[in-house]
């Protein structure tokens, strides 16, 4: 399936290689970014075809022959013990990350003081922005000192914060606890865990 530099890509894959544990593959086949966001759109997020066509930047028969493609190489993986690579192409996504400088990746998630959405195109920052944590400023009126994220224990930061990192594609963080990990997951965002705190030399390893 030819690419299309305006398709628009919003999942970005954390693994890039599957297939049979109990054995050595038969062969390997390609798995393209359009065609793994057609099934992110389609079978995860259970969108329409019309809703995935105008989300990915195609029309509709042209969606429905990305996601008959990705459908099949992924059974093929199933029935007959081939392995599928995901290709790695640099397109635009947001990343979205913990900052109280809006420089640096914060240590803590949940209490940090922005979260900073950069718009990533061919591995450079191209723009971005950033929202205010409502935990961040409920602990300051407060008068809570912020230690760790176990600062704001019994603060309903699962209700709150997810809905805020709404339209990012992989969130990076230092650490994050699981409750908060499957929402966030659960709105096909990528969680990726990190030791860095420079945000270009993370981005490099993305």
């Amino acid at each position: 399936m030819g690419l299309n530099k305006h398709r628009k890509i919003t999942f970005k894959p954390t693994y890039f290689h599957f297939g049979p544990l109990d054995s050595d593959p038969l062969n390997t086949l390609k798995l393209n970014d359009d065609e793994l966001e057609a099934l992110y759109l389609a079978d995860f997020q259970g969108l329409y075809q019309e809703d995935c066509s105008k989300s990915l930047g195609v029309s509709r028969p042209t969606f429905i022959k990305i996601l008959k493609s990705a459908r099949r190489k992924t059974m093929e993986m199933y029935m007959f013990g081939k392995a599928i690579e995901v290709n790695k192409s640099k397109r635009e996504f947001v990343l979205v990350f913990p900052t109280n400088d809006r420089i640096s990746l914060h240590t803590y998630f949940i209490t940090a003081k922005y979260f900073a959405f950069a718009t990533i195109d061919n591995s450079k920052i191209v723009s971005i922005s950033y929202k205010d944590n409502p935990i961040y400023h409920e602990l300051i009126e407060k008068n809570i000192d912020i230690i760790d994220d176990e600062s704001a224990k019994g603060m309903a930061a699962g209700k709150f914060i997810p809905p805020l990192l709404d339209g990012a594609s992989i969130l990076v963080t230092q650490q994050l606890g699981e409750g908060m990990k499957r929402n966030i997951e659960g709105m096909g965002i990528n969680v990726k865990f990190v030791k860095e705190y420079n945000i270009d030399e993370i981005i490099k390893k993305l």
